[in-house]
């Protein structure tokens, strides 16, 4: 076997801590954290892989998610410990969605879905709060897709490009199914609310899933209330 530096052994190997736990096909468990979302679009907030950087000075009221092109998203994954050192300050992220098309073959979405849980476990093996970023194609999909997801523990999907007549009854298949297999499970959506979904759901407007809500600091007030009916508290 060759000998790598630490960064390469990394991008090719894959490493992940022994305690970590495998589902089936060896997909990485990303485990339940405390993350508390009551305060998101109110005293917390998402911010895009792609706005994200260390010197945020607002960065312990941001989550970074990753809703982007797929260019953007490896780039992250093949630099593992600059995409660390570049989150290290931020609230939480979410792990990565990789695309996934009903036309894709097994192979593809196996592969999505492993490196989405295995950057999502390799972050938490490093100290980040970790939310699984959850996307499926068609039934037969599901036990792949929903793999390395622990019942209790908060999701983040989203509802971009599915309002049409296509996508919409193979998102709210898989939308329910998710729901059936993780009934303790929170859920943010970035997008529009879609009829039939929940209403017990974190939904953020994907304008306002940027980060860039301080550009209005000195204007900005916190709502009485956060989306789940608590009350907001941490004005900045």
């Amino acid at each position: 076997m060759p000998t790598y530096n630490n960064n390469t052994y990394l991008k090719i190997m894959r490493p992940l801590p022994e305690y970590v736990q495998r589902d089936i096909y060896g997909i990485p468990f990303i485990e339940q954290q405390n993350i508390d979302i009551s305060g998101l679009n109110n005293t917390k907030w998402l911010i895009n892989l792609k706005n994200a950087n260390a010197s945020d000075k607002y960065a312990d009221k941001k989550i970074v998610h990753s809703f982007c092109y797929d260019d953007v998203l490896l780039r992250a994954y093949n630099n593992p410990i600059g995409y660390l050192k570049k989150v290290a300050p931020y609230y939480a992220v979410t792990s990565f969605e990789f695309s996934m098309h009903e036309k894709m073959d097994f192979r593809h979405i196996l592969g999505a879905t492993y490196d989405n849980r295995w950057i999502g476990a390799f972050m938490q093996a490093n100290g980040k709060k970790v939310i699984a970023t959850v996307g499926w194609v068609t039934p037969d999909t599901y036990n792949i897709c929903f793999a390395g997801l622990r019942n209790g523990a908060t999701f983040i999907i989203s509802t971009l490009s599915v309002n049409n007549s296509t996508c919409m009854s193979v998102f709210m298949d898989g939308y329910y199914n998710l729901r059936d297999r993780f009934p303790d499970s929170k859920l943010i959506c970035v997008g529009d609310r879609l009829s039939g979904m929940d209403s017990d759901i974190c939904y953020i407007p994907y304008e306002n899933s940027f980060g860039n809500w301080e550009k209005y600091p000195g204007f900005w007030q916190p709502k009485l209330f956060n989306w789940d009916g608590t009350i907001a508290g941490g004005v900045v």
